[in-house]
């Protein structure tokens, strides 16, 4: 079937502002993403609060903009196809794909996984030390906390701390200590 020249920049029109719209659409995800992984560092939070929520900021962007665009994307995408417009797809476009399809991927498995997290923090009681393969740990309410070994060695068995520690509710018995604080009882 012969296109005429109209045809064909009508299709090369479609076609651009279809990969306009999944280089904006591409280029929201990965902003809100790599924003909201630096709004996780708790460094961060410690040295400018405002800084940790601006880094924050595309990720809400990106909740309300993000359907829009995929829904420009996908309104390019099939009038495309309607029209008849197909590509052969050489090397270079199957690598972009296959680069996009796989950072999505990673970037869903990574959301799910985290959004999974708790943060628990109280007053607790060290279950028990241990000392697997190099690593230090530490059993508070059944929960195995990865530790420095300086935290290691500071605490004792059976003493109440005030802790605070991450851990993941798919994987409920490990976790990763954030603060820890020993408690110190005033005698009346």
């Amino acid at each position: 079937m012969k296109r005429n020249n109209d045809e064909v920049k009508d299709l090369k029109k479609i076609l651009n502002a279809q990969k306009l719209a999944l280089y904006w659409l591409l280029g929201l995800i990965y902003l809100a993403f790599i924003g909201v992984q630096l709004g996780r560092i708790q460094a961060i939070t410690n040295f400018n609060y405002t800084l940790h929520e601006m880094l924050l900021i595309p990720a809400t962007l990106a909740l309300y903009i993000v359907p829009i665009v995929f829904i420009i994307y996908l309104y390019y995408l099939m009038k495309y196809l309607r029209k008849g417009g197909r590509q052969k797809g050489n090397f270079i476009s199957k690598v972009k794909a296959i680069i996009v399809i796989v950072s999505i991927i990673i970037i869903v498995s990574i959301t799910a996984h985290q959004s999974h997290e708790v943060h628990t923090g109280g007053i607790f009681e060290l279950e028990e030390k241990l000392y697997e393969e190099g690593k230090y740990y530490l059993v508070f309410d059944d929960k195995k906390l990865k530790v420095s070994m300086n935290e290691y060695q500071l605490v004792e068995v059976n003493e109440e701390y005030l802790v605070s520690f991450i851990w993941n509710s798919r994987t409920l018995n490990k976790g990763q200590l954030e603060t820890i604080e020993p408690i110190k009882y005033k005698k009346y």
